[in-house]
């Protein structure tokens, strides 16, 4: 009964150290796959904004300014024959410029969690996300983007939105490796996906 006890404190124990944290780790680099040749000399505006909602908790190793540089970096590596125009965050919300393209793209998640408490970092920002259950008893890493692309060159006004996540647990067998590991692969996966939306959207 007493080691029932104790075990039982522990859990508790353990569960408590966990609740309401969230933890951001810089990602692991990503190496790119160049589209050498797509939006060749396009001028891109790219305007990027974190709508993570991080708890008093949370612990951050990797600023939201941080985060932000990353992205754009893995944007410019896989588009080199693109010359991109970096907006601020506060240009998110504005209207696009004319007779060019805009990226929109803003960071709903980018955290590692145990259990459920990972989807208490997840921002809104008029998407239409739909993340189904979060693994108990396992650590979950989640990114998520909502993108919107403009295209107004040659006096067009094309517009397309995409909501991306991706989601990986692991079980607690290494600790805060593995969750580590759940929020780099989780960012590759939306990385990729954000690539692709890309593709298809101006490959001719």
């Amino acid at each position: 009964m007493r080691k029932f006890i104790i075990i039982i404190s522990v859990l508790a124990l353990i569960s408590n150290s966990f609740a309401q944290k969230l933890y951001v780790w810089c990602p692991a680099e990503q190496l790119a796959s160049p589209r050498r040749g797509l939006l060749q000399n396009d001028t891109i505006d790219l305007v990027l904004f974190d709508g993570r909602i991080l708890t008093d908790k949370s612990k951050v190793e990797c600023t939201a300014e941080n985060t932000i540089v990353e992205l754009q970096k893995i944007l410019k590596q896989n588009y080199p024959s693109a010359l991109f125009n970096m907006l601020s965050t506060s240009d998110y919300y504005k209207d696009p410029n004319p007779k060019r393209i805009t990226f929109k793209i803003g960071i709903l998640a980018y955290h590692a969690a145990f259990g459920s408490d990972v989807k208490i970092g997840i921002g809104s920002m008029g998407g239409n996300f739909s993340y189904g259950a979060f693994p108990e008893g396992k650590w979950n890493g989640i990114t998520a983007y909502s993108v919107k692309i403009y295209d107004y060159r040659n006096n067009l006004e094309i517009k397309k939105i995409k909501d991306i996540s991706k989601i990986a647990s692991k079980p607690n067998m290494w600790g805060y490796k593995s969750a580590k590991d759940c929020l780099n692969t989780s960012y590759m996966e939306a990385n990729q996906e954000l690539l692709f939306f890309i593709d298809d959207t101006f490959m001719k």
